[in-house]
């Protein structure tokens, strides 16, 4: 598929190397529990995608919430991050999916999928043999609001390989820090 942007066989909008294309940002549809309890979370088409959560409104933030000129620049350092050393035999190499691709000494391809109901990027890594999906979507008919973050790690190669992966945040906002308390935090006034 050469254009940049498509929709495919399912109805999802599908960004090809979504880190290179014009910026953009948004809300994920995210009306989540048992009676509709608000989460909101925003994304743009940088690192891992998901900028910044949480439920209510930005004071109630879980990862904390940057207007979209600072989350272009953020969300691949502040958002969500995996790392995976992978290896075959005595041979092991470490990598980070979805990181700028503009350096990488692998060969690899990264597209966003936007539906509806959720939000998946995925990366093929050719040279290792590797690909990782992740796929984000809201918790409905529960008694709490909630983003589900599943990661597919899957081997296209024809070799076996060891892979070991850390995945997660590096840092959330504790509960009851508002917006502006985590914004001036360590300013004098």
């Amino acid at each position: 598929m050469n254009k940049p942007y498509y929709l495919d066989d399912n109805g999802a909008f599908v960004i090809e190397d979504y880190q290179h294309a014009k910026l953009f940002a948004d809300f994920f549809p995210g009306v989540s529990g048992l009676y509709g309890i608000p989460m909101w979370a925003f994304y743009v088409n940088r690192g891992q995608a998901v900028s910044s959560f949480g439920i209510e409104s930005k004071d109630k933030a879980i990862l904390e919430f940057e207007p979209a000129n600072k989350a272009f620049r953020l969300t691949s350092v502040t958002g969500f991050r995996t790392f995976l050393k992978v290896g075959h035999g005595k041979t092991q190499k470490f990598y980070e999916p979805f990181a700028n691709s503009l350096g990488c000494a692998y060969k690899i391809r990264q597209r966003m999928l936007i539906t509806s109901h959720d939000l998946t990027i995925e990366e093929i890594n050719t040279s290792l043999g590797t690909k990782v999906a992740v796929n984000y979507f809201t918790m409905p008919q529960e008694p709490f609001a909630g983003l589900v973050r599943r990661v597919t790690i899957e081997n296209i190669g024809r070799k076996p390989l060891d892979i070991q992966c850390v995945d997660g945040l590096p840092a959330i906002n504790p509960y009851g820090l508002k917006d502006w308390l985590a914004k001036n935090l360590g300013r004098t006034v």
